[in-house]
């Protein structure tokens, strides 16, 4: 349970520190920010130590209770006086148009922030929450500027240290793309590839057409496949370096509320079989390298069948082609919501585990 704001205000030293509980604030409450409050309320280690958004409390409030991929929310929600009540939780809320920029994290006794607002970030804004007593920022958006470390579990979580503060959790795309990269570039070698994300839409595009800057970004989602840039290949290349000059590929967002894929193809150096690369798949989900990241799937599955999976990828072994013996063709699935939450909660938990040695 929260801890009230006076008990936050009085412990000294940080309640994180004495009892191993790391305490979480959630900046940004859209998909991801609630996302993220539904795992951490049912986690003993962590808790939510403040909320921090936008939008009006009633607001926040209601969204939190019903949600249309999530499903309504069991305990009963309100919120009054600054603070959001959910069941037996009490946690501060700051919330509506008037409230401070960045919110003193250290007076409400937050170590983490987790930064959900879908925004690119500069140096200067992760420091103005570093400035405000936060130890760490992990950000939930692709960065403006370079941080201390980008980390997808799996791939390069070896590479953690505490002394980062400034933590980048990439995008979902990287945390299902990189990981069958990886694996495949291991088995067979690759010599280039390039990936397609069909991408379910998003909060930040539109239900009907409207002036944009992004013109396609401003066509009715709802109606349309939208073709989209994409900053997943610069990110997968910085955590595969191997394949810098090697890799390409974009997005394009499909009328579907929920359910993504990443379709690769790749040009191999050793010859490969559709049996092949489905066997180096299949023996890589079963180590625990990849456990809770990669799944592996024999069923005929759709979209839909992935909603709330929370794997950063589910490899689709019957969509698996080859055409000659050098080129493959592999489709991976996500829920760019739910599995990339559990990625940055999985990453809370790892500062704490090497913080706590």
């Amino acid at each position: 349970m929260a801890e009230s704001l006076p008990a936050l205000l009085s412990a000294s030293p940080p309640l994180w520190y004495t009892t191993g509980v790391t305490t979480v604030g959630i900046y940004g409450f859209g998909r991801i920010g609630r996302n993220l409050f539904r795992l951490l309320a049912a986690r003993r280690d962590m808790e939510i130590g403040a909320i921090s958004d936008l939008a009006d409390p009633a607001a926040v409030a209601y969204l939190l209770q019903f949600d249309t991929l999530l499903g309504r929310l069991a305990e009963d929600v309100s919120a009054a006086d600054g603070r959001l009540r959910v069941g037996g939780l009490s946690i501060p809320l700051l919330s509506g148009r008037d409230q401070p920029a960045v919110p003193r994290w250290g007076e409400l006794g937050v170590h983490t922030v987790l930064e959900a607002t879908s925004r690119g970030r500069t140096r200067a804004e992760v420091e103005a929450h570093l400035a405000a007593g936060a130890r760490r920022v992990i950000l939930l958006a692709p960065p403006l500027e370079a941080p201390d470390a980008t980390i997808v579990m799996g791939v390069n979580d070896g590479a953690i240290e505490p002394s980062q503060r400034m933590v980048s959790n990439a995008s979902s795309t990287v945390h299902c793309l990189t990981p069958v990269l990886a694996i495949l570039d291991a088995a067979f070698g690759i010599r280039r590839a390039i990936f397609t994300t069909i991408h379910s839409y998003t909060s930040a595009h539109r239900l009907a057409d409207v002036p944009a800057e992004d013109k396609r970004r401003g066509r009715a989602a709802a109606e349309n496949i939208i073709p989209q840039a994409s900053r997943s290949p610069a990110m997968a290349v910085d955590l595969l370096p191997g394949l810098r000059g090697k890799l390409s590929g974009y997005a394009m967002n499909v009328p579907i509320s929920n359910g993504s894929v990443v379709d690769l193809v790749a040009w191999h150096e050793k010859p490969v079989t559709a049996a092949a690369v489905n066997a180096s798949l299949r023996a890589a989900a079963a180590q625990e390298r990849w456990r809770g990241v990669l799944d592996y799937e024999d069923a005929p599955i759709v979209s839909s069948d992935v909603a709330r999976s929370r794997f950063s990828a589910t490899f689709d072994s019957l969509a698996t082609m080859t055409l000659g013996d050098r080129v493959s063709k592999t489709l991976s699935w996500f829920d760019s919501g739910y599995g990339y939450a559990h990625r940055a909660v999985d990453l809370v938990e790892r500062f704490a585990s090497l913080e706590a040695r």
